[in-house]
């Protein structure tokens, strides 16, 4: 994988900082001014808030509709400045939001046919905005733990790929925290269009990617909910992964 101009493809507020924040860092200190796109960003209205996404607020701690795109938009406004980069918000609206997925067996499935083109259309989206420049690296979720959200960014992925574009699958987490089995049933599922892993060292930016995630402090205690101490965590996966190499974030070239 080389440094240059690079997008990296958020599906929601948090996940890039979760997944290759130190990555991030690394090109911001290169001085390779790297933007994070967040897709399914748009403002929460009350007509949106059906159960599903009721009991996330509650979860979340935050019960006022009109303080959820406020308050997740300050925390990854302040990741993003501690990662050294750029970030736009889309407006998709969060899967919890779109009647088709009114729970976590459909959350956590297919995704539905009538967004089957949703990953085009975003792909139009992405060339157009003032952040897209030629050659970009474009980094996407591989979609461990297959949260349709994530699929649709992964789709986006291949579609950009197919179109020639330089394009990386960088591993969810804490997904692969979670069911370190999810990434193996992931790999072998689109194994045909990714190239060998590369492993970037990360341990110099490490304690960036951890105190960026620490600003999503409505989402840290659902997220890591398996842990009592998330940094250590991030970095013993990051350990494990790098294995001889120190600390490492995983990535995969989405193939054309």
């Amino acid at each position: 994988m080389r440094d240059g101009p690079a997008l990296f493809v958020s599906p929601h507020y948090d996940d890039v900082a979760l997944s290759c924040g130190a990555t991030v860092a690394r090109l911001a200190e290169a001085g390779e001014a790297p933007a994070v796109i967040t897709v399914f960003a748009s403002e929460v209205l009350e007509s949106m808030v059906g159960e599903a996404a009721a009991v996330r607020h509650a979860r979340w701690k935050i019960r006022d509709h009109a303080e959820v795109s406020q308050r997740r938009r300050e925390e990854d406004a302040a990741a993003a400045r501690i990662l050294g980069c750029a970030v736009r918000w889309l407006g998709v609206p969060d899967a919890i939001y779109r009647e088709r997925y009114p729970d976590d067996a459909r959350l956590y499935g297919q995704v539905h046919p009538e967004e089957e083109p949703l990953p085009s259309h975003l792909a139009d989206e992405l060339r157009g905005l003032p952040e897209w420049r030629a050659g970009n690296a474009v980094f996407v979720p591989l979609a461990v733990g297959r949260h349709v959200d994530h699929q649709l960014c992964f789709e986006l992925g291949r579609v950009l790929a197919q179109q020639g574009e330089q394009v990386f699958a960088y591993e969810d987490v804490p997904y692969a925290i979670h069911t370190p089995a999810g990434v193996t049933e992931r790999l072998a599922e689109v194994a045909a269009s990714l190239g060998d892993c590369e492993q970037v060292p990360v341990a110099a930016t490490l304690a960036r990617r951890i105190a960026a995630i620490a600003q999503y402090g409505s989402q840290l205690p659902v997220i890591f909910r398996f842990t009592d101490d998330f940094a250590a965590a991030v970095e013993g996966h990051a350990r494990a992964v790098g294995g001889a190499l120190g600390p490492c974030e995983r990535f995969w070239p989405v193939l054309r």
